[in-house]
């Protein structure tokens, strides 16, 4: 494996009045205060809100404001932007435009799986169909794009499920399919290019990361095969390491002086640190046993903790890499654990969220359970308040 240049790397841990990026700053890290502990259908519950169509997005969070995103019509042919109140569930405005390249439902496609992003300004949301906007926080119109319309149709099994992230002044969106693939950056202020970058064919549903700040900010892409560092500048590739394998589902993990790749292949899990004072990514361990299946990877101090397909989550050593414990959760998981305090949050599909202390022995703090008919698909964590999705409704946790 060729030995990769400096990159620094600022941990990104949000205070608890946002989180505007799938995984809140893209590392699943958050400073949220009085977040509940435990509830159930009667303990708990701040309000529900049922959404008009489908999708498999996260949640985005500024202020006070709620938005996702879904999609109605047995084509997927509306998509549709949805603003929430945080304090009470109830719908502020909704936005909705025709789909540029409508596709039949079906559950082996992504159905709206892109998170939106949000910022102190606008809301940005990218489809699969490859409709882009960003509106105002009043659900108004700034600007569009269609991506298939201008630089091809995409193609392959499964549709496009990696979400967008910010910029200091752009909006990055990563294209990885069974086609010409591109990485592009649109100023946040009226949708054009600031840059874009021509990818070769590479199937991903990862998504890119951002660390750093100012001049010095860096987009992060682990995805299908490769790890990447691109000048959020100009686009321009800084480096890059190849040889990697199952990296097509999780993104990369950044916090502190380190990158985790997760990988869907028995133990190809990769951490990587900056050696002080040298110009080397240097890879500091490959896990023996572990899978990150659909949720991404979480740093969280002095430990690294994975869910395989099966539902077992288990603790690893930042340092070395051993495996610390191995236990089962009640189901699988498809959005990502959330570090925050002492605690770590598991939230399974069938709606069940184990909370256990962040440490080397598993003890379970709670285990709360909010049956579902439908997965959970994303989840956003702000002070008082947890928000979960599923494929049709909104469920906001804390007291009213």
């Amino acid at each position: 494996m060729k030995l990769l240049v400096l990159l620094l790397i600022s941990a990104a841990t949000l205070t608890g009045e946002n989180w505007p990026l799938f995984r809140g700053a893209g590392n699943s890290l958050t400073s949220a205060e009085n977040l509940p502990l435990t509830w159930s259908v009667e303990e708990n519950i701040r309000w529900e809100a049922d959404l008009s169509g489908y999708g498999q997005s996260s949640p985005v969070i500024w202020g006070d404001l709620v938005v996702v995103t879904f999609t109605e019509g047995e084509e997927k042919e509306t998509l549709v932007v949805e603003g929430f109140d945080l304090k009470t569930g109830d719908s502020r405005w909704v936005y909705k435009q025709p789909s540029s390249a409508p596709a039949p439902v079906s559950n082996y496609i992504s159905r709206s799986a892109p998170t939106p992003a949000i910022d102190a300004n606008q809301v940005y949301a990218f489809f699969e169909s490859g409709d882009t906007l960003s509106l105002n926080h009043q659900g108004e119109l700034l600007w569009q794009r269609e991506l298939q319309t201008e630089y091809g149709e995409f193609k392959g099994n499964h549709g496009l499920g990696s979400s967008p992230t910010l910029i200091d002044d752009a909006l990055v969106v990563l294209v990885d399919h069974s086609g010409p693939s591109y990485l592009v950056a649109m100023n946040k202020t009226d949708g054009q290019n600031k840059w874009k970058v021509d990818r070769p064919e590479r199937v991903s549903w990862s998504s890119p990361v951002v660390t750093g700040e100012g001049s010095e900010q860096q987009v992060i892409l682990s995805s299908n095969g490769v790890l990447q560092r691109y000048s959020a500048t100009n686009g321009e590739l800084l480096w890059e390491t190849e040889g990697l394998d199952g990296n097509t589902v999780p993104s990369a993990t950044i916090a502190e002086n380190y990158v985790l790749v997760g990988s869907n292949k028995r133990g190809q899990n990769q951490l990587f640190q900056i050696k002080p004072d040298s110009n080397e990514l240097e890879p500091v361990w490959q896990s023996k046993d572990q899978i990150s299946a659909f949720g991404s990877p979480l740093i969280y101090g002095e430990y690294v903790y994975f869910v395989n397909k099966s539902g077992v989550a288990s603790c690893l050593s930042l340092a070395t890499g051993e495996e610390v414990w191995k236990e089962r959760l009640p189901s699988s998981c498809w959005a990502s654990a959330v570090g925050t305090g002492d605690r770590i949050y598991f939230f399974s599909n069938d709606g069940t969220t184990t909370v256990i202390e962040n440490g080397a022995e598993f003890k379970k703090l709670s285990e709360n359970s909010l049956p579902t008919e439908d997965k959970v698909y994303g989840v956003a964590l702000v002070d008082n308040a947890i928000v979960i999705r599923t494929g049709e409704k909104l469920t906001c946790i804390g007291k009213p």
